[in-house]
């Protein structure tokens, strides 16, 4: 008997063997397709079973309850079945924005390192350049040296400067 011969079928047993037949067609259905489509394809088959279902007699509404709450059933699998995969998504959103921070973290530390290590070889160089620049200076002694020495001392107060500002920002 197909879905279209609703016609054929008459009083409780006939009805009763139908609900059977599709009940028995959902669960062997499920141990093979678990798809959303089969779920919505077999609670459409029951809706149908209900729509067509008569007379309305009390044993006639039972059989459409069973086939009403087995329908319910599919599809509330199918609605499971996407709030699992939305929480899922959610879930690994969240792992994901979890990590890209720890990642950016992890980059802003490496960055301070890379700018502390390098304003600290500037600190240094710096450093070399004054001493350099004072052993210059101190060796300089003639009466043409005095604007090379006015110089290097205005030089010395620049690079004093620099330094200075490295140590307040670079460390």
């Amino acid at each position: 008997m197909t879905d279209d011969d609703w016609d054929a079928i008459a009083g409780v047993d006939g009805w009763t063997r139908k609900l059977r037949e599709l009940l028995q067609d959902a669960a062997a259905m499920a141990t093979t397709d678990t798809t959303p489509a089969m779920r919505l394809g077999m609670s459409e088959r029951l809706t149908r079973f209900v729509e067509h279902s008569f007379p309305n007699t009390g044993a006639i509404r039972t059989l459409d309850d069973i086939a009403t709450r087995a329908a319910i059933s599919l599809l509330e699998q199918n609605v499971d079945d996407r709030l699992k995969s939305i929480v899922t998504r959610n879930l690994e959103l969240t792992t994901l924005a979890k990590q890209l921070e720890a990642g950016a973290e992890d980059a802003q530390e490496s960055a301070a390192q890379i700018r502390f290590a390098r304003a600290g070889k500037a600190i240094a160089a710096l450093n070399d350049g004054v001493a350099t620049m004072r052993e210059l200076r101190e060796a300089l002694t003639g009466a043409d040296d005095h604007a090379l020495i006015a110089r290097i001392d205005r030089a010395l107060n620049a690079i004093q400067q620099v330094r200075t500002l490295l140590e307040r920002t670079g460390t």
